[in-house]
């Protein structure tokens, strides 16, 4: 079944979802975009891989975002601008439909992820120091929690690490487990459904 956009915003504001407890640490403030676009038939999602030089999660498929500027006035403006640097999207062109609940990841940083629908005209352009490789993937099939893969672990603040195969490729980590995150909010009748890891 294809993803459109009303039908996503119905779900996406049906169930707004819980803020977690995160423990008390020293995280640095970061913020990404989840860019969704209408594609030909269905809504997609914009993902970007990262260039294998970088110092934090080289070759990662991640969504546009990064770490808060002094400069920046809020996480959103923090999104925003990383999204304009990676993919040449000014915010002008990119509508706001909400924010997910925090993400914390193993380098320290809590990133705040924003859903955002850029407009379809606009030109999408990496900026090649950071970004090896810009990729669209249907948002129903990111959503659909019978593609994702889990696997638990002894760990305070990462007890399951997410994953989800795509062509081959495979996104992981943060990406993923926001994913999933999102993915739980449309669907909560999925939450206990993923591919066993054997």
């Amino acid at each position: 079944m294809q993803c459109q956009l009303n039908n996503f915003l119905t779900q996406f504001n049906l169930h707004p979802p819980e803020p977690k407890a995160w423990p008390e640490l020293l995280w640095q403030k970061s913020a990404v975009l989840i860019p969704l676009r209408q594609g030909r038939h269905e809504l997609e999602v914009i993902l970007t891989r990262r260039t294998a030089h970088l110092r934090h999660h080289a070759d990662q498929i991640c969504f546009p975002g990064g770490r808060m500027d002094a400069a920046d006035c809020s996480l959103l403006t923090t999104a925003l601008r990383e999204t304009h640097e990676e993919l040449g999207v000014h915010p002008r062109h990119v509508h706001i439909l909400g924010q997910l609940p925090e993400q914390p990841v193993l380098s320290h940083f809590m990133i705040q992820p924003y859903v955002g629908l850029i407009d379809t005209k606009v030109a999408l352009i990496r900026e090649p120091n950071e970004v090896a490789e810009v990729l669209s993937v249907p948002l129903r099939l990111l959503l659909d929690q019978r593609n994702h893969l889990q696997v638990k672990r002894n760990h305070p603040v990462h007890p399951t690490v997410h994953f989800i195969p795509w062509q081959g490729q495979l996104i992981w980590g943060a990406t993923a487990a926001i994913i999933r995150g999102l993915a739980d909010q449309i669907n909560p009748a999925g939450k206990l459904l993923y591919k066993p890891v054997f």
